[in-house]
């Protein structure tokens, strides 16, 4: 019966991962890289890139406020219709 239960040893003791106090602060500060960029591009190619995301969150941008107009619009169309 004690062999078996030291066999798999305690289960509840942590062995590993993130320690369950929150006190203890990571000494590396740790920041999210969200950019990529391949070693064997040229720069030329990487201000293309960049100038293509930018063009790209512009448009993005641009397409959502006017799918915002467009919901508006409808929203008063539909209202002045059941006004009539």
């Amino acid at each position: 019966m004690d062999r078996r239960q030291n066999l798999y040893g305690d289960i509840f003791e942590q062995l590993g991962g993130k320690p369950d106090s929150n006190d203890t602060q990571p000494t590396v500060n740790q920041k999210k890289n969200t950019s990529y960029s391949p070693q064997d591009m040229s720069p030329e190619d990487k201000r293309s890139l960049s100038k293509l995301f930018e063009v790209n969150r512009l448009l993005q941008k641009e397409l959502d406020e006017t799918k915002r107009e467009l919901k508006i619009t409808k929203q008063l169309l539909v209202k002045e219709k059941s006004k009539k």
